[in-house]
């Protein structure tokens, strides 16, 4: 009765307790600029990721692997228009997936 209550209330997490996370980003790469690098309201952007995750007291998971991002501009900000996300691994370990790639 108690998560219904939660639930109810509108104020709920996805894990109880929460993982701790850090992300780490690299090699980021503008491979397109559209119309042209001064002038850009599209970017394709590339990059690699490491994603740690700790969970209670056993839980670990590493998250590795490439994103393929499609940036626009919007109103003067950029927002993200698509990502492909590509992992490395070929079995996915992690028990869930409450990671923002």
């Amino acid at each position: 009765t108690r998560r219904v209550k939660q639930i109810l209330t509108g104020v709920h997490w996805a894990e109880e307790p929460l993982s701790r996370i850090c992300h780490t980003v690299s090699n980021i790469q503008v491979t397109e600029a559209i119309p042209s690098v001064s002038e850009a309201t599209q970017v394709n952007v590339k990059c690699r990721f490491l994603i740690y995750r700790n969970r209670v007291q056993t839980e670990t998971d590493f998250l590795v692997g490439k994103r393929e991002d499609v940036l626009r501009k919007v109103d003067g900000q950029w927002k993200i228009a698509r990502r492909k996300v590509i992992l490395d691994q070929n079995v996915l370990l992690a028990k869930n997936l409450t990671v923002f790639f």
